[in-house]
């Protein structure tokens, strides 16, 4: 699994199938739980997806002042 800190992260399921999943445990942890966002052939796409979510994810708090 190749998780950090963001609320969206990549799991890579098989050799060629890697999941974007949302983090939804109020630990920030990892789980089994956790929601399944979309599924790729290609790790790079993957990445792109996960990260893209993560920033808009990181938008409304920019523009509020609270991600400062």
């Amino acid at each position: 699994m190749i998780a950090s800190k963001q609320r969206y992260y990549l799991q890579r399921l098989t050799e060629q199938v890697f999941l974007v999943r949302e983090r939804l445990s109020v630990n920030g942890e990892a789980g089994p739980d956790d929601r399944i966002v979309r599924s790729f052939a290609f790790r790079e796409d993957a990445l792109k997806c996960a990260a893209g979510l993560n920033e808009k994810q990181n938008e409304p708090d920019e523009h509020d002042g609270h991600g400062i």
